[in-house]
């Protein structure tokens, strides 16, 4: 089932760096979308612990809550990668998006316990390389996004994606409004 038919409007809440955490998480879940974090954000492993037992045992529940997303820096660069991704396997993450790095170590062991993977890219190739992978989708970073942000147009990003992925396609960039949801799933995205 798409991740879409469970929420009730279709929007991820960013995982913002320094501010995402467990209250948000819940508190998005509950209302009927995408609750998300990036796993640097707990400052230790046993902080992240503690955070996936605190959102898993606040959402499990919920008849109506919609799924959570963790996500994890999956570059080198990032010693913790390898803990991080443990623990999203450990508390069974619905959705785990992987950032600046290959999503294909993670693949099996996420698809393995039936969760989603969803890769961050900000280009055409890095799109390809993603898709090529095996990820269910596809978060495309656009002009107007935070963090690691992307510098193409969601209307011609969109475009180019879909002529060689079929999987789901998350948009990210510079949206706060209804019209801009509804933009986005006019232009294609999920």
């Amino acid at each position: 089932m798409p991740i879409k038919d469970r929420l009730r409007i279709p929007v991820i809440q960013a995982p913002m760096f320094l501010l995402s955490g467990p209250e948000m998480v819940i508190a998005s879940c509950k209302a009927g979308v995408v609750g998300s974090f990036p796993t640097p954000n707990a400052r230790t492993l046993e902080q992240l612990e503690d955070w996936l037992i605190q959102i898993t045992g606040a959402v499990e529940d919920e008849v109506n809550a919609a799924p959570w997303a963790i996500n994890i820096i999956m570059h080198r660069s990032n010693p913790r990668r390898h803990k991080d991704l443990e623990l999203a396997i450990k508390y069974e993450a619905p959705m785990v998006i992987t950032a600046l790095g290959s999503p294909r170590e993670a693949i099996d062991s996420i698809h393995g316990y039936g969760g989603k993977i969803y890769a961050d890219v900000i280009n055409v190739d890095y799109a390809r390389k993603a898709a090529a992978s095996g990820v269910d989708g596809l978060a495309l970073v656009c002009s107007g996004a935070g963090g690691h942000t992307g510098q193409l147009s969601p209307f011609a990003f969109i475009e180019e994606v879909k002529s060689f992925f079929d999987g789901e396609i998350i948009l990210a960039g510079g949206m706060s409004s209804g019209r801009s949801v509804h933009a986005s799933e006019i232009l294609g995205a999920d």
